[in-house]
């Protein structure tokens, strides 16, 4: 198992995905694309410092509760980082560099 506490989320979002939580680097990678879950704000800051880091082809996405959407939002601005909920309801809409 990976490094979240959450472990119903986790569950969810691999099923949703069809991929299974990456130990290293990135949470999530299926294909080009790129995930990270977060649980707090200190693991959204965390989580964008890590994704900003990783070279994508594809589109990089932050997944949160519904409860921190606002403030992953407010935490991604100016990115090129998109932002939606466990369920996959995008919340902020990702920028892939061209």
């Amino acid at each position: 198992m990976g490094k979240h506490k959450n472990i119903p989320a986790i569950g969810r979002i691999e099923k949703r995905l069809g991929v299974k939580e990456r130990n290293v680097g990135v949470d999530f990678k299926k294909g080009q694309n790129l995930y990270e879950y977060a649980e707090t704000v200190e693991d959204i800051k965390s989580s964008i410092l890590q994704l900003q880091e990783e070279e994508a082809i594809g589109s990089k996405r932050l997944i949160v509760p519904d409860s921190l959407s606002g403030k992953a939002i407010s935490l991604t601005e100016g990115t090129e980082i998109g932002v939606e909920n466990i369920s996959g309801t995008i919340k902020k809409r990702s920028k892939r560099k061209r």
